[in-house]
């Protein structure tokens, strides 16, 4: 009975040392990962991306508008040129007119599944939108669903992280 008694009170000295940690799952959408000051539904949204994987990196400008209920895009390279555009809802997200090097059914599915994850993570009706836990730990806000991770640090700074295909995609938002 001792052992128990101590054993008790060791656990709740240590669930009293841990960090804070703020857990919101359920469906419930107390902690809007999209801030106004990060997405504007009504104008264009401008950032610089920057998508990672392994050697690879593709750096440029990616392009949002909302237009009804579906979310219109693109991403620019440095130089002007298109690498690929979108369209996106909940319930699907396809890429149109990507690059020869992209033009490939497996990266086009890679890409469009993050794409969406990455727009709709505040959408309760996207089908992972209900399973996706929420944490916020040192103001930084993190969605994790399976193997993808999106984090919202304090500086504005959003990343998205693909473990199953060790991608990463970093955005900045532009000043207009």
């Amino acid at each position: 009975m001792r052992f128990l008694t101590f054993v008790s009170l060791a656990l709740c000295l240590l669930a009293g040392c841990s960090p804070k940690l703020a857990s919101v799952s359920g469906g419930k959408y107390d902690i809007p990962f999209w801030t106004p000051q990060l997405r504007d539904n009504v104008q264009t949204n401008r950032y610089r991306i920057a998508i990672v994987k392994d050697e690879l990196n593709i750096s440029g400008i990616w392009m949002v508008k909302r237009m009804d209920e579906t979310w219109r895009g693109a991403m620019i390279n440095e130089f002007g040129l298109k690498i690929f555009d979108f369209t996106c809802t909940a319930n699907r997200c396809k890429i149109i007119h990507p690059v020869a090097m992209m033009d490939k059914w497996y990266i086009k599915k890679t890409i469009a599944d993050d794409v969406q994850f990455m727009l709709e993570a505040d959408n309760p009706a996207y089908k992972t939108g209900r399973t996706a836990r929420r944490s916020l730990d040192n103001d930084t806000l993190t969605i994790t669903n399976k193997n993808k991770a999106l984090q919202r640090f304090p500086t504005g700074e959003m990343a998205m992280y693909n473990k199953k295909r060790n991608l990463t995609y970093t955005l900045n938002k532009m000043e207009d």
